[in-house]
């Protein structure tokens, strides 16, 4: 009996259950125009920078790097990166503008300021994730009600100690250049994406400090396994779900975007969209048994997110091809890498965290950037890749 009031301290004292502030339909939605124009705002902060940056640059370039999510996958990503910077030729640009969807917001920070060292770590943060940093499972979660399953202290520390010190200084300063980085989560009260610009999260203040960390956190937080993340008395979990590849502008963007350039006398400007799909983009082949639901209810979810992946990129082809075709004095073009989809049945691939398969991939990324044909043409979710091209 008196194990009983230990273990009652033991579950207070780790991973509390989520609490939310009190709400209804009808509050949540009286919030809707409020947050749509957030939304507005927000944008148009994108684009006046985006101005400025290029009017800095002089160049009549804007670069652009989209990096998606994919979990433990983000280790591609992030080896393709540090290979990326460290070609004699066809180098990694400065980029102006980073957005982030779950692993790839946790990684966005590392590749704006894009140095060697900053790129490194990124690498060293996958080689340590599955012993140090992934969260644990939480053996106790259907009492603490966390609305997950795992217990992210190693994580939240992790964040804690990464976003700080001399690296959220370097930060600051790139953001005071008008460099930007925008990630996104998802309402799950309302039912909606949302956009964060970290450069007016992360200001100088602890407070700022703490949200920036917060919201990255909701950022990553996978449903039904993460806990979510209460983020101004709405649920917050990983961007994901909306979409695994953040555009930020849409078509009626950029012609704004395009308006503003022309006011300034900068005409004839290429943005560059450089787009790193930390997931490949189609699931590994299986023979069905059509008679079992449970089979197909899972495969089902599967291909959900899977044959997204392939969509998007098509769309974000038409946005470049519209863009070019209809926005006077602008021009978008768009560029992507993805792992080879042979990848998905490779041992560790179906982990949560997996260390060796962690290791591959991003050995693959360096070798891949360092190629001769680093980039990809844009899949079909119709099509299946033959295994070896790209």
């Amino acid at each position: 009996m008196r194990l009983l009031p230990l273990a009652i301290i033991l579950l207070s004292s780790a991973c509390a259950a989520i609490n939310r502030p009190p709400a209804s339909v009808a509050s949540l939605t009286a919030e809707s125009n409020t947050l749509a124009a957030r939304d507005r705002t927000l944008r148009d902060s994108v684009i006046a920078r985006l101005v400025r940056r290029a009017e800095r640059r002089g160049d009549r370039r804007l670069d652009v790097l989209l990096l998606s999510g994919g979990g433990q996958n983000g280790a591609y990503g992030a080896g393709f990166l540090r290979g990326w910077q460290r070609r004699s030729d066809a180098s990694m640009p400065r980029f102006d503008l980073v957005s982030g969807i779950s692993t790839g917001a946790l990684q966005a920070p590392y590749a704006l300021l894009g140095t060697r060292e900053s790129l490194d770590t990124i690498s060293a943060l996958y080689e340590r994730a599955a012993t140090s940093i992934a969260p644990t499972f939480d053996w106790w979660f259907w009492i603490r009600r966390t609305g997950g399953i795992v217990n992210t202290e190693r994580f939240d520390r992790t964040l804690a100690q990464a976003i700080d010190g001399d690296f959220r200084t370097e930060l600051r300063e790139a953001f005071a250049d008008d460099r930007q980085i925008v990630f996104g989560t998802t309402d799950f009260d309302l039912g909606i994406g949302q956009l964060w610009s970290l450069g007016d999260e992360l200001d100088s203040s602890e407070a700022g400090l703490r949200r920036a960390r917060t919201l990255l956190k909701a950022a990553t937080a996978i449903p039904a396994i993460f806990p979510p993340v209460v983020v101004d008395g709405h649920v917050h979990a990983d961007g994901g779900v909306v979409e695994n590849v953040l555009p930020v502008l849409g078509l009626a963007d950029y012609r704004r975007l395009g308006e503003a350039l022309n006011a300034r006398g900068l005409r004839d400007v290429t943005v560059r969209l450089w787009v790193v799909l930390n997931v490949w983009s189609h699931a590994d082949p299986r023979v069905m048994a059509p008679s079992k639901r449970g089979q197909m209810d899972a495969r089902s979810t599967t291909l959900l997110f899977y044959l997204h992946q392939p969509s998007t990129l098509e769309k974000l082809d038409y946005l470049a091809r519209a863009v070019s075709a209809e926005v006077p004095g602008l021009r978008l073009e768009m560029r992507v890498t993805a792992i080879p989809s042979e990848q998905s049945v490779a041992p560790g691939a179906d982990k949560l965290f997996n260390r060796s398969f962690m290791q591959r991939l991003d050995s693959l990324g360096f070798v891949r950037a360092q190629s001769g044909n680093p980039w990809d043409v844009v899949p079909s979710a119709f099509v299946r890749p033959e295994a070896g091209r790209r």
